[in-house]
């Protein structure tokens, strides 16, 4: 299942995995380990995860605060190598 990202408003306090996992009903193998939780901006207590598709969708429906899902797209550089 492809994974997506999924943003999450208005947390003071960057939450671990641990406590998305529980609060959301998220289950291991749902939701990517490595990429953890992101801070996107902490001044509004804005925060991303990466999570499989019908969890997000999920999420988003049942949650106030919550936004997206957004894909995760590779980010490249543009143009030629630098030499």
């Amino acid at each position: 299942m492809d994974r997506v990202l999924i943003t999450l408003h208005g947390r003071i306090v960057e939450p671990t995995v641990e406590e998305i996992m529980e609060e959301y009903d998220v289950q291991p193998d749902q939701i990517d380990l490595e990429y953890g939780v992101q801070m996107i901006d902490p001044a509004a207590g804005d925060y991303v995860i990466l999570v499989d598709e019908d969890v997000a969708l999920r999420i988003g429906r049942d949650q106030v605060g919550a936004s997206g899902p957004y894909a995760d797209v590779r980010i490249e550089p543009f143009g030629p190598p630098e030499s």
